[in-house]
């Protein structure tokens, strides 16, 4: 089953044998598809870690030193506080879950709407995605929450026993951890017990108005290309439309062609060469149905006037997200309505039948 993992600046997929991510980087999204080992875990773990805000890492980094270095004093015959008990840490990682960053939860609220949603995933579907439920049956809160109750229930009982307070806590943290992954199996494999949906019912509330947040275009977006990366490899049918379907599309919608060439303004070179080439890296990853192709001149593209609108939007917005701050982005559209059969292939064949008709007059 494909488990999906959200973070401050992005989200990750991972599949049966691989594992996908779309991030933010310096200002810019990247996407990536990895075998799944412990190398890519280790680089995907490394990306999570450093995506989180300062005060998560001042938070961190203060409740480590609470633990060792009052451990390290009583070890060196200090006498005094000892400090925290190490397995607090466990409830601070955990309880971090429910201390998401602003972007964490838009990010979080856009996977689960991508796994929400049962039709075909794409950015065509964006509408369609958003309004898709922004709660999961298997969220990672249900593990957490899971966790949180059991301690308690093992503290009462370990109590009861005659053993110390905080000797008991600690046995039923420690112990909470090590039960957690059958207590996560029975949740997400077993039947529906009154139990089982008394614990979702109370995740789906966390899920809802802690955990998540009502995600942004970027957000949707991103969840979008990361999906569908992992998604090509391992199971396409959830991101191509059955063939009869896609005729039927076809039939119904009318292409239309834009030609559009972008001129950023103050830079210290004539050429336009590199903001062409980025605006073709753009176009290559892009997961929206067009055709393009580049001329001496300008770029031409082919495609639904919606998808064009996008991609028309995406394309002026690349140069100043490489730092320019003026950019003179001319724009012609032709969108033929009394024709379906409107396409560059089209246009160029109508334009090669012409040209032999006029050489070769005798023919008719």
């Amino acid at each position: 089953m494909i488990k999906g993992m959200s973070f401050n600046k992005g989200i990750l997929f991972i599949g049966k044998s691989n594992i996908a991510c779309t991030h933010e980087v310096n200002g810019r999204s990247k996407t990536w598809l990895k075998p799944l080992n412990i190398f890519s875990l280790a680089y995907a773990g490394k990306i999570l870690y450093f995506s989180m805000p300062l005060w998560f890492h001042f938070f961190f980094l203060t409740w480590l030193l609470l633990i060792i270095i009052p451990y390290a004093a009583s070890i060196a015959g200090r006498d005094g506080w000892t400090g925290l008990p190490a397995f607090t840490l466990i409830y601070f990682l955990l309880g971090t879950h429910f201390w998401f960053p602003r972007e964490l939860k838009k990010y979080h609220g856009a996977e689960h709407k991508v796994f929400s949603y049962k039709g075909v995933v794409s950015t065509r579907n964006m509408d369609k995605i958003r309004a898709a439920d922004i709660t999961n049956r298997y969220c990672s809160t249900n593990v957490v929450l899971l966790y949180f109750l059991m301690v308690p229930i093992l503290f009462a009982g370990i109590s009861a026993a005659g053993v110390p307070w905080l000797r008991a806590l600690e046995a039923a943290s420690v112990l909470s951890l090590i039960l957690l992954p059958a207590a996560a199996y029975w949740m997400n494999r077993r039947g529906g017990t009154k139990l089982h949906t008394q614990i979702l019912n109370l995740s789906y509330q966390l899920q809802k108005y802690v955990t998540t947040g009502e995600p942004e275009d970027r957000h949707l977006k991103t969840a979008v290309r990361a999906y569908r990366r992992l998604a090509l490899k391992e199971f396409p049918s959830r991101v191509r439309m059955p063939r009869s379907t896609h005729v039927n599309k076809r039939e119904e919608s009318k292409m239309a062609i834009a030609d559009i060439t972008v001129i950023p303004i103050g830079t210290n070179t004539t050429s336009v060469s590199g903001a062409v080439a980025e605006i073709h890296q753009m176009l290559k990853k892009t997961d929206k149905p067009i055709k393009f192709e580049l001329t001496p001149m300008s770029t031409i593209i082919e495609g639904d006037i919606d998808v064009l609108f996008e991609i028309i939007r995406e394309i002026h917005e690349l140069p100043f997200k490489s730092g320019h701050q003026r950019t003179a982005t001319n724009i012609r559209i032709d969108d033929r309505r009394d024709s379906a059969g409107s396409s560059m292939e089209g246009k160029l064949r109508s334009v090669r039948e012409k040209i032999n008709e006029g050489e070769n007059p005798d023919n008719s």
